[in-house]
This record gives structure tokens, sequence and C-alpha cells, in this order.
């Protein structure tokens, strides 16, 4: 069930402080700002489906989340597979090698309230094998209902509009620029654990879906990075989206950690919904 404002997470030793700390202080490896243009991005005009078009700030009525320029997603059918889907990034390529710390990717996403009811997409960050091929998705669902824009995650896209509010998920009742995030980090046992995390413009957490497959041992499975991909768009118009990129976390120094867990057993702080 959804995460309630009443709900408070306590941050115990060097757990979710540590790993918040991590993310924030990543190192940048990729990042398509759509302020000169959409490189990295693939669409119909070179070789994938839909379109990534690059727009100025005040297109449609929508303030560039950074600098004076954002994309718009617009799917369409897919040159190979009878789907229609949305644009396709290998940020600056893929790789087979865990990072010692994790990694990051996120991007900036407008989501609008004059959606339809019915109208919404899918977002997918993806690992790599060891071997170079493809591990497993990490998908946000996002959906337009008669209450606001539900936001949710899974791991599996059925290139239709999921509505995930019998699961748990975040309700959006106002217009504005939202960050979608993936922190991909060991689960504390060796294993490969994602957070989906939805932040506001400030940089709060508004939401997290963690998923965690046990048999995803970073030892010798999980690799890298592989791509983002709006698998689904069925919004009318598009979605804006801004400022996307990929960094690698690194590992905490011993004083960071040993600072992070005193600070922790003592640390309270009231979870957003």
């Amino acid at each position: 069930m959804p995460l309630k404002a009443t709900n408070y997470v306590v941050a115990f030793g060097a757990s979710c402080a540590l790993i918040a700390g991590a993310a924030a202080a990543s190192n940048v490896v990729w990042h398509q700002s759509f302020e000169t243009d959409t490189a990295g991005w693939f669409d119909s005009s070179n070789g994938w489906a839909g379109s990534v078009t690059r727009v100025a700030s005040g297109h449609n009525g929508v303030t560039s989340s950074s600098g004076d320029y954002h994309a718009v997603v617009v799917q369409g059918p897919h040159p190979s597979a009878s789907i229609d889907t949305g644009g396709f990034s290998q940020f600056d390529g893929y790789r087979s090698v865990w990072p010692a710390g994790g990694f990051r990717a996120a991007i900036d996403v407008y989501l609008d309230m004059s959606m339809s009811i019915g109208e919404g997409f899918d977002y997918s960050v993806a690992a790599n094998r060891q071997t170079g091929a493809h591990l497993r998705d990490f998908i946000f669902h996002v959906a337009r209902d008669a209450d606001g824009i539900v936001v949710g995650g899974s791991n599996n896209s059925n290139f239709t509009t999921q509505n995930r509010k019998a699961e748990n998920h975040h309700l959006v009742t106002t217009s504005g620029w939202f960050t979608l995030e993936h922190v991909f980090r060991d689960f504390g046992d060796g294993s490969l654990a994602v957070d989906l995390n939805l932040l506001d413009s400030g940089g709060d957490v508004l939401f997290t879906e963690t998923r965690h497959t046990a048999d995803d041992l970073i030892a010798t499975i999980v690799g890298g990075n592989r791509y983002s991909w709006f698998t689904h768009v069925s919004v009318d118009g598009g979605i804006a989206v801004d400022s996307h990129m990929l960094s690698i976390i690194p590992l905490p120094t011993p004083i960071g950690l040993g600072a992070v867990g005193l600070m922790g057993v003592f640390a309270v702080r009231r979870r957003r919904a």
C-alpha cells in the first residue's frame, strides 16, 4: 500500500542515509541537457521509433527544467516489431563491469495534470550482465486517473498504460517537473537492488519502489548499465523530458561510514508521500 505522511523511516547505522548521500555525491559520466542536440537518443530518425524532439523553453507552456531547451518524447511504430514505443538511449554506452559503489540514472519529466484519464507512459532503465547481455528492466509506470497521476514501479512493461494504484504508488496532483531516479546498489548481501525514486523539483523523495531479485549476484552476474527507454507513451502530444544523466556512485570512505553510522542511530526523518 502507498506510504502515508504519518509513516516514518528510521535510519539505523549506515543504511538509508548512506545510500542517499552516496547517490548525491555520484560522479556524472553522461549528461544530456538537450541544450544543443538530442545526441545519445534514438528515434525514427536514426533507426528506432517515435520522436525525441528538442524544443525551446516555453513550448506548449512548459518551462524547461534547466537551461533554455528540453525534449519532447512521442511514441511511434517500431521498425521491426509490431509495437508502438518511444525514445531509447544507450547513455554513453553499455557497461559489463559493476562499479564498486553502484550507479545512478536520472531524468526529469514534466507531469501534466491536463493528461486525459487513461493516458500515461512507462520508463525503464535496464541492467547488463557481465557477459554484456541484458539482465533486467526496472520500470516506472505513470498513469492518469480520476484522482491524479499515479506513479508506481515494476520489472515489466506490456506496452500499455499501467495504473499501479492497487500497489505501492504515489499520487501526483499538481503539474510540474519531477525526477525519475534509478539507484543500482548492493542489497547488503551481494545481490542487486534497485531503488526507483520519484523526486520533486526540490530534490525531496516522494516515493520509492525497491526491486530486488536474490539471484542477481553482483560478484558473478550483474554488470553495469544498459539502456534507458520510454517503452510506452500514450500521452497526446508526448511528454517533456530534461536533464538525462548517468553517474557512478563512489564507495564511501571509512571516515564517512563511521560518521553516517553514528548519525544514523539517532536520525529519524519524516517520509513524504
